[in-house]
């Protein structure tokens, strides 16, 4: 009962901020960066989260990773990145802002698991007994570098202005994460460096306004800014299937300005490929073991 009352506020906090975001026009929104929580060797995990347009609320979000541990305490990650927005407007149409951007992460990562927990006898001979935790409950510490290339692109005046912008991104991330017995909890902090590319164009109707905004993204270019995302887990640490939800927010861009979605949000699940295979293999060792003994008895 404690845990759906925690997630059901968790979940109407989100909402709240998500709503502080815009669904006008744009030209960043930020991902969930990387947020597979790669714990071990071999490791091989898949996500996909979407959220689709609400009323005003932004959305039409698509953010699909994955990531491999090839080796003890070292991270690869990749990913894909998809917003479309719309909303009503005297001089703007639906699908009026389209971004797009894929990723590569390389890093390190460090896992402390739960202790056992200490369990002190009734008998008289006053021995302890311990209780071992839950497999893959702990706590876990990660960081990596990162690039990313991509897109937005703005429409006006029903499509008869456009605005199309190429960008690239380079990060450092840090993480922290918490794997309890069915619910788990992970904050990464990003320190990122924007640049619009020389590819960008600007073509058909539009106004004097609109072509300042591209030319103070010009003058002011590259941006440097502070990126974080929150993402609460439902379900055992070590389950192959676990659904999450995550709200990734932009800020800090200091005195210039730049029209950015300060907000995103999806919904979502995370697959642990390996252990599912994993799994598998333990299934038909036992299975072969249960007929070499009927075998054997007949």
């Amino acid at each position: 009962m404690k845990l759906i009352k925690l997630s059901l506020y968790l979940f109407v906090n989100v909402l709240f901020f998500a709503s502080c975001g815009s669904a006008s026009h744009h030209f960043y929104a930020t991902d969930e960066g990387n947020l597979l929580a790669l714990r071990e060797e071999k490791d091989l995990k898949v996500s996909a989260g979407y959220t689709p347009h609400l009323n005003s609320l932004p959305g039409n979000n698509i953010n699909a990773q994955i990531g491999y541990s090839p080796i003890k305490h070292l991270g690869i990650h990749g990913s894909y990145f998809r917003i479309r927005n719309s909303f009503t407007g005297a001089e703007d149409i639906e699908k009026n802002v389209y971004q797009y951007n894929f990723s590569g992460a390389i890093g390190g990562y460090y896992f402390k698991p739960a202790k056992a927990k200490e369990i002190f006898g009734d008998d008289e001979d006053g021995l302890t007994s311990f209780e071992s935790a839950t497999e893959g409950k702990g706590l876990l510490f990660d960081g990596y570098v990162g690039y990313s290339r991509g897109a937005v692109n703005n429409f006006y005046f029903g499509e008869t202005g456009k605005v199309e912008l190429d960008f690239q991104k380079f990060y450092v991330q840090g993480g922290f994460h918490i794997f309890l017995d069915k619910v788990g909890a992970s904050f990464t902090l990003r320190g990122t460096q924007l640049s619009y590319l020389d590819s960008s164009i600007a073509s058909g109707k539009l106004s004097a306004s609109q072509l300042r905004k591209i030319k103070i993204i010009e003058e002011n270019n590259p941006f440097f800014f502070l990126e974080s995302a929150l993402k609460i887990s439902i379900g055992k640490p070590t389950a192959p299937i676990r659904g999450y939800l995550t709200l990734a927010g932009v800020y800090d861009f200091g005195d210039v300005f730049l029209e950015v979605q300060p907000s995103t949000m999806q919904f979502g699940v995370t697959a642990d490929i390996d252990y599912l295979f994993s799994k598998k293999e333990k299934t038909k060792k036992k299975s072969s073991k249960k007929k070499r003994r009927s075998s054997r008895k007949n």
